[in-house]
């Protein structure tokens, strides 16, 4: 049973590659102990007391409106559905790129020591990624490195290094634009490439996707 005087907010979000099968009891457990008392946990509490408000809200709202509100409602919206499915153009194949642990993996390469040893990008404050050997102990992106230190007492914290960051992103985007000019930065380490003009029958989209992989890793 939860304990009603923990914060939901606090509990491990482990929807990341690396971290199956965790122990999520015993490390959110860690997680409430070592914040507890800190700014972060206090803020914590307030976001987490703001959205229990919200949804309190919204259900009375819910609860206030007739069969007859729900039901046109759910009309509306399936037609909007309807609208939007009809409207697609299904004609183009586009890849998502998501580099998993972007600032992670160019510290240890640059490092490779560190690719044998628990470690993280960010500060004691807050933690920008994890290799997977660290997210095997829970430590994970958006986590505070004294609690991360708490799950994992070995974890080797890196400062970060925006500037090598987005040396490192641009060299990656050299190679997107070979595959589509007018790619779609998201981010460092987030794009989106329309290869429809790659493919063909002896050209499938996964092995335009393997082959970029190789030039990027």
């Amino acid at each position: 049973m939860a304990n009603p005087s923990s914060c939901g907010l606090m509990s491990l979000n482990c929807n990341k590659a690396g971290m199956v099968g965790l122990d999520k009891d015993k490390i959110n457990q860690v997680i409430e102990a070592a914040s507890k008392g800190s700014k972060f946990y206090a803020k914590k509490q307030e976001d987490q007391v703001r959205i229990d408000s919200q949804v309190a809200d919204m259900r009375q709202a819910v609860a206030g409106l007739s069969h007859c509100q729900v039901d046109r409602a759910r009309k509306e919206a399936d037609r909007v559905v309807e609208t939007l499915r009809s409207e697609r153009d299904l004609s183009r194949t586009i890849v998502h790129v998501d580099m998993d642990m972007f600032y992670a993996a160019v510290e240890m390469k640059d490092n490779p020591r560190l690719s044998n040893v628990p470690m993280a990008v960010g500060g004691m404050g807050m933690l920008s990624t994890s290799n997977y050997l660290a997210r095997k102990f829970g430590v994970r992106a958006a986590m505070p490195g004294f609690i991360a230190k708490k799950l994992c007492p070995e974890l080797v914290i890196v400062p970060t290094n925006m500037e090598k960051y987005a040396q490192v992103a641009d060299v990656v985007r050299g190679v997107f634009k070979e595959y589509d000019p007018n790619f779609a930065p998201m981010s460092l380490d987030e794009a989106y490439l329309d290869i429809t003009h790659m493919l063909d029958s002896q050209v499938t989209a996964w092995s335009v996707v393997q082959e970029m992989r190789g030039k990027i890793c």
